[in-house]
């Protein structure tokens, strides 16, 4: 299961940066690989990739969720389409990432 994460920094110990779109980085934590991939956030300059590259995500990198603590509409919508589901965040990635596994993180719905 790979997870993406809005960060503020390229590590698990950096914090859930608090806008998807205008997030430092993001990172993908694959789960059955116990591995980390920081990405650069190619949406915040370049709005118009926002199709591309968040099908890539899914498509590429296998992202099934997804944890942030706000996201736009449009990402929103290009997610769902994909079956992805969104769950809000705050602080410290690696504490969200047990969050998420202990069920704690609240699923955003709908923006």
């Amino acid at each position: 299961m790979a997870i993406l994460i809005s960060a503020t920094g390229g590590d698990i110990e950096s914090n859930i940066d608090l806008t998807f779109h205008w997030s430092h980085c993001f990172l993908i934590v694959d789960k059955l690989n116990n591995s980390l991939k920081p990405i650069e956030n190619r949406i915040k300059n370049h709005p118009n990739e926002v199709k591309d590259v968040l099908d890539n995500f899914v498509k590429k990198e296998g992202v099934e969720i997804v944890i942030t603590h706000e996201i736009g509409q449009r990402s929103f919508e290009e997610f769902k389409k994909h079956g992805i589901r969104i769950y809000q965040g705050k602080g410290n990635i690696g504490e969200a990432i047990r969050q998420l596994e202990e069920g704690k993180l609240s699923e955003i719905k709908n923006v």
